[in-house]
C-alpha cells in the first residue's frame, strides 16, 4: 500500500456585530473550500507474489489499483447566521439562526461543475429561566459528503475459469481464464442529510456540579451503502486434443470453444439506499466534590434506538452456489429488510486528586444494561420478492401469484435473519492516573478493561458479548534541560 494523502481546507469568514430593531446581532457570513486527493502510487504486488492465490472461478480477488488516477473531493460551502441575546419577561434568552449551502463539484476541481447541492438550516433556542437552570433545543440539517472511495470504487474484477487441466505432472497442467472488469462507480452518488432535532435542560448543583438532560431525534437520509447490481458474464468453455494428454508438455487447446455459460452476478456499487433514524436520551450527572475525601463522582447515560431499512435486495441461499451451477435457472430475491437496535449505557467515573501530590486517579465502570438487536422481514416461503434469471434480470412476482407451482421451485424460506437478541448486563472496569514530576514532568499510566473481563453468556442472547482484553501503557514527559 503506497499512498500519499492530501487534505486542503480553507475558510473565510466575516463577523459584524449590529443592532437591528433594538437588538443586537452577530451576523456571520463564510465561504470554505475543502480538497481531498490520494497522490500515492496505490495498491501494488508483484505479480508473481499475489496477496490471495485463490479463486473459485467467478470473481477474483484485489488487484493493482493507482490512488493518483482517482479524481480528488472538492467542496464548496457557503453559510451565514444571525445570533441574538435579548430578554423575554425578564428570562435571557439566545437564537441563533443559520443556512448552509454545501456544493460537492464533479471532476476533482472547483471549476468541474457542480454534482450535488444541499441546504442546511439551522435554528437554535437557549434561555435561563432560573440561575440554576437552563433549557436549550435545536433542530437543523447536517449535509454528509460521501468518502472519496464511495465517490471513486476500485474496480470488480471477475476470474472465468475457461479449462483447468491438473495433471499428476506438473509440466503438463494448463490453466486458462478470462478476467472481466466491471466499473463500479455510480455518477448519481449525492451527500448524506442528516435531520437532526434534539431539546435539553440544565441544572446547576453549585460546587460545580451539574445535572444535564437532552432527548434528541435523528435521521439521516439518503445515506451510502451498497447496492447490488445484477448483471451477467459470458464464458467459453474450452477442450484440449486428447492425444496431448500424457506428453509431458501441457496440452493442446481446441480453436473452437465446447460451449458458453451465462454466469449471473452482481456488481456492488455504492448508493444513496439507506436511511437510518435514531432517537435516544442522554444524562450527564456531575456530582459536587466530596472535599473531606478529594473526589468527584461523574455519570452518563445513554439510552439509544435505531432503525435501519435497507432498499437493496437479498438471497436466500449462497450467491455463487447460483452462479457456478448451470442447472439451477433462477434465484429468488427477497426485499425490505429492517434492521433495529437498542442500548443502555451508563458509564461512571470516580475522581480522586490530591492536588499537594500532583496525583490524579480516575476509575471507569461502564455498564452495558440493555442491549437489544433484531432484523425484521418476511421469512415465509411466500415472502421473496421475485427471482433472478442467469441473464441477470430481475423478475419481480406479485404477491398473489406467489404460491402459484410455476414458482415452486423458489418457494424457499428466508435465513440469515436474527430473532431479537438481549445480551446480559454486564460491565468493565478501566483505570487511569496521572502523577506530576519535578521540571514540569509528568508520569501517566492507563489500563483499558483492567480486570481483563471476556464478556458475559446465558440469557436470552444467542452470540456473547466479548470485550477486548486488557491494554494498558506508561507515558513520561521529562523536559530537557541545557540544550542549545
Amino acid at each position: 500500500m503506497d499512498g500519499d494523502p492530501h487534505q486542503l481546507y480553507s475558510r473565510l469568514e466575516l463577523i459584524a456585530p449590529t443592532r437591528f430593531a433594538g437588538l443586537r446581532h452577530d451576523t456571520r457570513t463564510g465561504l470554505e473550500l475543502r480538497r481531498e486527493w490520494n497522490g500515492g502510487a496505490g495498491y501494488q504486488f508483484d505479480i508473481e507474489f499475489p496477496p490471495q492465490v485463490e479463486f473459485n472461478g467467478v470473481q477474483g480477488y484485489d488487484r493493482p489499483r493507482r490512488f493518483d488516477a482517482t479524481p480528488a473531493l472538492t467542496t464548496t460551502a457557503l453559510y451565514g447566521d444571525d445570533r441574538i441575546a435579548t430578554t423575554v419577561a425578564g428570562m435571557p434568552l439566545n437564537i441563533q439562526a443559520g443556512l448552509r449551502l454545501d456544493l460537492l463539484h464533479d471532476g476533482g476541481s472547483w471549476t468541474g461543475g457542480v454534482r450535488d447541492a444541499a441546504l442546511g438550516p439551522r435554528l437554535q433556542l437557549e434561555a435561563t429561566p432560573g440561575s440554576r437552570v437552563r433549557l436549550r433545543a435545536g433542530a437543523g440539517r447536517v449535509v454528509k459528503v460521501p468518502s472519496l472511495g464511495d465517490l471513486s470504487p476500485g474496480s470488480q474484477y471477475y476470474d472465468l475459469v475457461n479449462f483447468n487441466y491438473y495433471a499428476n505432472n506438473p509440466a503438463e497442467r494448463r490453466a486458462i481464464l478470462t478476467t472481466r472488469i466491471l466499473d463500479r462507480t455510480n455518477p448519481a452518488l449525492a451527500m448524506m442529510r442528516a435531520d437532526k432535532a434534539e431539546v435539553g435542560v440544565e441544572v446547576s448543583l453549585g460546587r460545580g456540579g451539574q445535572v444535564t438532560l437532552v432527548g434528541y431525534a435523528d435521521r439521516i437520509r439518503n445515506a451510502v451503502g451498497l447496492r447490488a447490481l445484477p448483471t451477467f458474464l459470458i464464458r467459453e468453455r474450452l477442450g484440449v486434443d486428447s492425444a496431448t494428454i500424457g506428453t509431458g508438455r501441457p496440452p493442446a487447446v481446441l480453436p473452437t470453444p465446447l460451449g458458453r455459460d451465462s454466469i449471473p452476478t452482481l456488481i456492488d456499487q455504492p448508493a444513496n439506499n439507506l436511511d437510518l433514524r435514531s432517537r435516544g436520551l442522554e444524562l450527564t450527572a456531575i456530582i459536587p466534590e466530596i472535599r473531606p475525601l478529594k473526589t468527584r463522582v461523574d455519570v452518563q447515560g445513554a439510552w439509544t434506538w435505531s432503525t435501519l431499512p435497507d432498499a437493496g435486495i437479498q438471497f436466500v441461499n449462497s450467491f455463487t452456489e447460483f452462479q457456478l451451477s448451470q442447472q439451477v435457472p433462477r434465484a429468488p430475491y427477497w426485499e425490505s429488510l429492517t434492521r433495529k437496535g437498542e442500548r443502555l449505557l451508563v458509564t461512571t467515573r470516580v475522581i480522586h486528586q490530591q492536588p499537594k501530590a500532583g496525583l490524579v486517579i480516575t476509575g471507569t465502570i461502564q455498564f452495558t444494561l440493555r442491549e437489544v438487536r433484531q432484523d425484521i422481514g418476511g421469512t415465509d416461503s411466500l415472502s421473496f420478492a421475485g427471482y433472478l434469471t442467469r441473464g441477470g434480470a430481475l423478475v419481480p412476482v406479485p404477491a398473489a401469484d406467489r404460491g402459484r407451482a410455476e414458482y415452486a421451485d423458489i418457494r424457499l424460506a428466508r435465513n440469515g435473519l436474527i430473532d431479537p437478541q438481549v445480551a446480559p448486563p454486564d460491565w468493565l472496569f478501566s483505570l487511569q492516573v496521572s502523577k506530576t514530576l519535578p521540571l514540569d514532568g509528568r508520569l501517566s499510566f492507563y489500563a483499558f478493561n483492567a480486570f481483563d473481563r471476556i464478556g458475559s453468556y446465558g440469557g436470552r442472547t444467542t452470540v456473547p458479548r466479548f470485550y477486548s482484553p486488557v491494554r494498558f501503557g506508561f507515558e513520561v514527559t521529562m523536559p530537557l534541560l541545557g540544550l542549545k
